[in-house]
């Protein structure tokens, strides 16, 4: 039978959770093997792994070199140990090259102890933030094309919007709809209908290649381009570059008929009592006239 102190190690070290116990002053006096592991694995261990060093002082180190979370940390930690909390509870990202990590840290008096010594510990709480990114994801894209839904895009453009009206910029946006997609629909089945719908968003996505830029997917058969800091003459040529990539997709029907877009093309520099609302219209009634003009074509507002 062994002895229960060899058992207490044995165990702590069958613990997939990092821990380390620190004393008053933040030196390491024990740390589990999955801690010694997990500062092998990142380099941290002549930095932090070790028995010896002082975490709380590495810390406070990286928090002065421009690491928030660290310095964040540090003073939670220090909280614990002047007695101004009775433990510390914090979720950091910890994102290696290779996979995305969480970990949640706990910092607390050890139990049965005098007072002199604390425990450091990390759980790995990976999958449940990637769930939480996913569920996130789902709430924010169409699940067709991947594209933004419509609250992804309200949300955007608005922020777009207060940036622009501040820095007196260009916003623009370019509203799509694909030509007689209802005939396409009919005839090949809704299975072709929804490819095809994945390839337009693909040309689309490809297009919005900036941060200020935004693909949406705004509802059934429509598109949308958010295109900041663009004038109306480069987002109508973005437009017209999109048009004849879907084109080019060649997706046929009727043995002759191609899938096509038109387009409607409207830039505006925020101000005033105007609303991002503005800006949808002008490029819905853009595309209105596209239509009406007959298909396959760019238009933009203000033009006849």
């Amino acid at each position: 039978m062994l002895e229960l102190t060899a058992l207490h190690a044995l165990l702590l070290d069958s613990l997939e959770e990092q821990i380390a116990v620190i004393d008053r002053e933040g030196v390491i006096v024990y740390v589990n093997r999955a801690w010694t592991n997990f500062g092998l694995e990142n380099g941290l261990a002549s930095a932090s792994s070790g028995t010896g060093n002082n975490y709380l002082a590495v810390c406070n180190i990286s928090g002065s070199s421009g690491d928030s979370l660290a310095g964040e940390a540090a003073a939670g930690i220090r909280d614990v140990l002047a007695g101004k909390r009775v433990s510390f509870h914090f979720e950091y990202p910890c994102h290696s090259p290779a996979e995305k990590r969480w970990f949640m840290m706990r910092a607390a008096p050890l139990q049965g102890d005098a007072g002199n010594l604390f425990v450091i510990s990390h759980h790995n709480i990976t999958q449940r933030k990637l769930a939480e990114e996913r569920i996130e994801f789902l709430s924010l894209h169409d699940p067709l094309t991947g594209l933004a839904n419509r609250r992804h895009f309200n949300q955007f453009l608005n922020n777009a919007w207060r940036r622009s009206s501040r820095s007196r910029s260009l916003l623009s946006f370019v509203m799509f709809d694909l030509d007689h997609f209802k005939d396409y629909n009919d005839e090949l089945g809704h299975l072709a209908g929804d490819e095809c719908l994945i390839k337009v968003g693909q040309v689309l996505r490809a297009a919005a290649g900036r941060p200020g830029d935004l693909a949406v997917r705004y509802g059934g058969e429509e598109f949308g381009l958010l295109l900041e800091g663009t004038c109306l003459e480069d987002a109508a040529k973005i437009a017209d570059a999109i048009r004849q990539n879907v084109h080019e997709l060649d997706m046929r029907y009727r043995k002759t008929r191609l899938i096509t877009v038109s387009a409607g093309v409207a830039s505006v520099i925020p101000e005033g009592e105007q609303s991002e609302i503005f800006l949808i219209r002008e490029a819905d009634k853009a595309l209105y006239r596209a239509k009406q003009q007959g298909r396959n074509r760019v238009v933009c507002a203000g033009t006849s």
